[in-house]
């Protein structure tokens, strides 16, 4: 009984550390300026589209979904992914993750469900195309528009959106917390080791 007990508690830590809170701010703030995206503005444009109010700041989430017109907000990834694989084929549009990446328009460029929601990769497309949509249109004004539609008055809805947040970002009226989470992680990989070390011992899992 106690075995059974120390396995079902390592594989909780486990699940705990696939599913620990992943700042969309930490990326959009390191892959804007690998693709010299002016500052803050990859940043602005995830506040749009994933922002919520968690841990008493407001971030962009990776755990959300966009369900024809309707913002989901998931705790995990695992939760975020199997309403994914459930709905997907019935719910014909879709925007996943920190950077709300439309399946309707996007999903072909990606590996699978899992590669759309990976915050690194979700956040990277979005760099290239916001810099791709830069290229094409000239200006960063008709970049951002074009990166939620191509209808004017959408578009000018969305700028002005993004603008607010780039300018309080800029102002540091909101503050991006880069670290969020991550100490968690730290101590919850210290805990899975030791776990990982006693198993050995005992001999309790083979391929631990």
């Amino acid at each position: 009984m106690g075995k059974i007990f120390i396995i079902i508690l390592f594989i909780s830590l486990f699940n705990f550390k696939v599913n620990a809170t992943i700042n969309c701010g930490q990326l959009t703030e390191k892959i804007e300026r690998e693709y010299k995206i002016p500052n803050k503005l990859l940043t602005s444009i995830s506040l749009v589209e994933s922002g919520i109010k968690k841990e008493g700041r407001f971030v962009s989430w990776p755990w959300t979904l966009n369900v024809s017109g309707k913002s989901k907000f998931f705790n995990s990834q695992n939760e975020t992914l199997d309403y994914l694989k459930k709905n997907y084929k019935k719910k014909n549009n879709i925007d996943v993750g920190c950077m709300q990446i439309s399946l309707k328009y996007h999903k072909q460029n990606f590996k699978s469900l899992d590669h759309i929601l990976d915050p690194e990769t979700n956040v990277r497309y979005a760099a290239e195309y916001l810099r791709s949509l830069y290229t094409r249109y000239k200006t960063w004004n008709e970049a951002i528009s074009r990166y939620h539609s191509s209808v004017p008055k959408r578009k000018v809805r969305y700028l002005k959106k993004v603008k607010n947040y780039w300018s309080d970002l800029r102002q540091q009226k909101i503050k991006i917390p880069i670290n969020i989470g991550l100490d968690v992680l730290s101590k919850r990989d210290k805990k899975i080791k030791y776990f990982k070390e006693e198993f050995r011992k005992q001999k309790l899992l083979d391929n631990i």
